[in-house]
């Protein structure tokens, strides 16, 4: 009876132990089932929302959806933009030479805001979803300061920059040639100029990536290219052209006058290649020429910088004297008076340059000078390499000036009134001769130059006898217009 007894208590025992394991084990499975639950659910509430302590641009975005991010980091990139950026412009020895506050914006820099949410949800995707929820529980860090996506519009920083340039810097100044009197002339000592290093661009592209509220942008020296002992050796006038203009045109006067002020006193090294064009400039009115007589299509109508033609023309006559290389020159469509037939030289800016090369071994100077109705250029150098220059002309053809008659009943019958005098036409060739220290005579062809000529106008009376005669005035010719654009 008690061995049955302790069968049975035994029986109990081990019921009791299995149904304690059975109920731990439905606890431990319900309890994974709710953790489980509990994760998923709270792992598709934040799927889209970034975890704690996250931090974008230095904006707190801990908990945040996409949605409310893009607010904040759009609310953000707007204060950035409109933010103020000091810049200034130092000298080697840390002398501040300019500065000037502008916004963020208008030096073409933004916050790219969707950009910049990718990066950081790209970031934040490093991590599992369970472990951010996890470390997120128990507050340990996983995520970081995102830096911005900052975009620079290239077109209006270059903009930016290039208006700065022409605010602070400064060319340097070639030394030059200030021509006293015959056989007298000074040096005018050169001046280094100033402007912004090769780095100043990749400085301020830095200051704008890292946010800064200052940006020093380096200065250096511009030297200059001819100095005063490239033109000590100057001690002579190899030769001058000289052309005669009237004064009592003012306007073309002032042209001539600002043209010549332009060349005088420029220096060309061994080598160097004059562009009149370059060095004159464009001949409009905002540039302070005036407008006179200019030649379009043969004929003289008025226009910007009337008159500059005589310069280009008698400097083109002075380099062939002094035995320069001619690169290139273009003669008028029609003769002029200034200059006989061949040595002429016509230009219009952005189209035909007067062009030559300091083909000697000597630095040489240019002066010019307009007064007193004469227009003169000389060629200085140095002694040694004067060369001897003759130039030559052979007329091939002179074209008799066509006429032209027009009947008019504002004279009376048979008789007649020149309103044009006409020009004639040329064909001629013109050649030089260099002889040079200890060297042969080199003879050289400059070209061959046809002008066409210009009709005689003529009217030709057909009124009644008696009549009252009127008078005609005669339109200006084109003897002293500069050659314009057809």
């Amino acid at each position: 009876m008690e061995k049955k007894l302790l069968k049975k208590r035994k029986k109990g025992r081990k019921a009791s132990a299995t149904g304690a394991r059975y109920a731990l084990l439905l606890l431990i499975v319900m309890g994974v089932a709710v953790l489980a639950g509990a994760t998923s659910f709270h792992l598709q509430h934040e799927q889209r929302r970034f975890p704690h302590d996250w931090r974008i641009a230095g904006v707190n975005t801990s908990g945040m959806s996409l949605f409310e991010a893009r607010q904040r980091l759009q609310q953000f990139a707007q204060v950035w933009e409109d933010a103020t950026l000091t810049v200034q412009a130092q000298t080697a020895d840390g002398v501040t030479l300019w500065q000037t506050q502008i916004a963020r914006k208008q030096i073409g820099a933004s916050i790219d805001v969707e950009a910049t949410l990718q990066r950081a949800w790209d970031q934040m995707q490093r991590h599992p979803p369970f472990i951010r929820t996890v470390l997120g529980w128990v507050r340990k860090q996983t995520g970081e300061d995102i830096k911005p996506v900052i975009r620079i519009d290239k077109t209006q920083f270059d903009t930016w920059l290039r208006s700065c340039k022409k605010e602070l810097e400064s060319p340097p100044r070639d030394a030059r040639i200030r021509y006293l009197s015959a056989g007298k002339w000074e040096v005018q000592p050169e001046q280094a100029g100033v402007r912004l290093a090769d780095s100043a661009e990749e400085k301020l592209i830095q200051a704008l990536h890292g946010a800064e509220a200052l940006c020093t942008l380096p200065l250096e020296e511009a030297p200059p290219r001819i100095t005063r002992e490239h033109v000590q050796h100057i001690d002579c006038e190899w030769t001058f052209a000289t052309t005669r203009y009237s004064e009592r045109d003012r306007n073309r006067t002032h042209n001539v006058r600002k043209a010549a002020k332009s060349i005088n006193g420029i220096v060309l090294l061994p080598g160097d290649v004059f562009s009149y064009n370059e060095v004159v400039g464009p001949r409009t009115l905002r540039e302070g020429f005036r407008r006179a007589p200019v030649i379009v299509r043969g004929e003289l109508v008025p226009g910007d910088g009337g008159g500059v033609c005589q310069v280009s023309t008698t400097l083109y006559m002075a380099a062939l004297q002094a035995g320069l290389q001619i690169v290139q020159r273009s003669k008028h469509a029609i003769p002029i008076s200034y200059a006989p037939p061949g040595l002429d030289a016509t230009v219009v800016y952005g189209v035909i340059d007067l062009r030559f090369r300091n083909n000697t071994p000597s630095p040489i100077a240019l002066v010019a000078e307009a007064k007193g109705g004469k227009m003169t250029v000389r060629v200085l150098g140095s002694s040694p390499h004067k060369r001897e220059v003759r130039i030559k002309r052979i007329v091939h053809a002179v074209i008799p000036a066509p006429v032209k008659t027009f009947p008019t009943e504002k004279l009376p019958a048979g008789a007649t009134k020149v309103i044009d005098k006409g020009q004639r036409g040329w064909r001629v060739s013109v050649y030089r001769t260099i002889q040079e220290p200890g060297k042969p005579p080199l003879r050289e062809k400059i070209g061959t130059d046809f002008y066409r000529p210009q009709a005689r106008v003529v009217l030709v009376g057909q009124g009644a006898s008696g009549q009252e005669k009127h008078s005609v005035h005669l339109p200006p010719t084109a003897s002293s217009g500069e050659e314009q654009p057809q």
